[in-house]
Order: C-alpha cells, then sequence, then structure tokens
C-alpha cells in the first residue's frame, strides 16, 4: 500500500535523510526503532507531505504518487500523522477537535461512524466533548490527537512516539487502543521508545541508524536480535570471555 523512498533529506547542511525507504501493508503494523536524533520523526514528515524531500524520492499510496501535491492531499489519499507534542486544537473543545478531523471531502461521509469508533476506543473523549483541549492530562490529550486523525478516515495512520510523558497506566491503555485499531484493517506506522510495547502489536520494523535504514525483520526477528536487545531492551551485552559457558 505505503511505497516511499529513497528519500533523502536536508535541514540546511545537516543530512537528515539519506536515501530511506520503506513500505507497509494494507492493514499491517510497522514500527520504526532508533535513537534520538535519527531521522525517524523527519521521515514520518516526508511520507505525510510536511518536508519536501530531495528530487528523486517517490511516496505512494496504493496507485496514488503524493509528492509534488499540496499537504492536505496527503491526508486526503488516506495518510494521517499524530506528531511529536500531538497538535491539537488546545483552545477548542473535544468535540469541535474531532469534528475538524472530518473535515475532508473523503471524511465528511463516514463522520458519524467514525466518531462512533472514537468514543468506542476512547470513552474518556465521549465524556468530556464539551470540555476545552488543553485542559485536558496529557494522556487525554493524546487520546485525542489520535481520534482527530482517525476521524479523517486514514488508510495509514502514522504516529510519533505516542507515549512520550505518558504515565505508564496511560501507556498501557494506549497500546490496548492501537491493537484494537490495527484489528480494525487501518496500517499503522509507529515511531516509539517504549520498544517492548511497540513490538507486540507489530507486525514487522525497521531500524533507523543516521537518517538510514540498518535493518528489518518481523517483530519476532527484532525482539530475538541480540543486537535489538542491547541496545533497546536493556538486554546485558554478551561476556567475550565466557565461551557462553555460565559461571
Amino acid at each position: 500500500m505505503l511505497n516511499a523512498g529513497p528519500i533523502s533529506l536536508h535541514y540546511g547542511k545537516h543530512l537528515a535523510l539519506d536515501g530511506v525507504s520503506i513500505t507497509v501493508a494494507d492493514g499491517e503494523t510497522v514500527v520504526v526503532l532508533g535513537a534520538n536524533g535519527a531521522g525517524k520523526s523527519s521521515m514520518l514528515k516526508a511520507i505525510a507531505g510536511l518536508v519536501r524531500p530531495a528530487p528523486g524520492a517517490l511516496v505512494t499510496l496504493g496507485d496514488v504518487e503524493l509528492l509534488g501535491r499540496p499537504t492536505h492531499k496527503f491526508l486526503e489519499a488516506g495518510i494521517a500523522l499524530v506528531p511529536e507534542g500531538r497538535g491539537i486544537f488546545g483552545e477548542l473543545t473535544v468535540a469541535e477537535n474531532l469534528e475538524l478531523g472530518a473535515y475532508t471531502r473523503h471524511a465528511r461521509p463516514h463522520e458519524s461512524r467514525q466518531r462512533a469508533l472514537v468514543l468506542d476506543l476512547f470513552p474518556r473523549l465521549g465524556e468530556r466533548q464539551k470540555q476545552i483541549a488543553r485542559t485536558m492530562s496529557g494522556g487525554e490529550q493524546q487520546m485525542l490527537a489520535i481520534g482527530r486523525a482517525l476521524m479523517s478516515c486514514p488508510r495509514l495512520l502514522m504516529l510519533d512516539e505516542p507515549s512520550l510523558g505518558l504515565a505508564p497506566i496511560i501507556t498501557t491503555e494506549l497500546f490496548a487502543a492501537l491493537a484494537r485499531i490495527r484489528e480494525t484493517g487501518i496500517a499503522l506506522l509507529v515511531v516509539e521508545q517504549n520498544v517492548k510495547a511497540s513490538l507486540r502489536i507489530a507486525h514487522r520494523g525497521y531500524l533507523m541508524e543516521a537518517g538510514r535504514i540498518t535493518g528489518t525483520g518481523t517483530a519476532d526477528e527484532l525482539r530475538d536480535d541480540p543486537a535489538v536487545q542491547q541496545a533497546f531492551l536493556g538486554a546485558a551485552a554478551p561476556n567475550p570471555l565466557s565461551n557462553g559457558v555460565s559461571t
């Protein structure tokens, strides 16, 4: 469904992305792992049409080539991004934020259905329809950001660090909701520092380092990879003197 690449991107003299290519199939959940500054957020912004990569890149969703079109055309085609920091309209109510999520021509006919889905996933939003968004907790604001993105009827929902700054119990609720979204058939592309939680819901993943894709595999393969365990999952590095013999 999504084919993106090779994407190269400069911010002035800084090379943020160097020939990154990524795919996401219909209904697939893909996670992108990497340290801060690896280029993960820049990649999502390029796929969403928020930044323009160097010539030679392609971003296609199905048969539709999107690069070179206005940013709102990416949303109308079915790509929705929940950015780091959420990006909700803080002075508007919950209901108004959700309504704005369905403003595209593609989404308007499905507004009632999508609202029912959002409120089923996040019941607290139903309880706070008239509340001003900025007065909500961080976890509730993240629920609202995801809910507003879902109102656009996305084929691909991209999330940039969705659990950042959230309490553990809210993070657990969030990933349970993402697992339910996956079951609806919406494809997910997730950048996330909580590697264990993201690999539990993912089908497949990529490793990024210094603006490049350095590895890929199924969620199980990445979870069992010693390098991934050492870098992201807190596993100890093997002792080169032990020769595999425990003492």
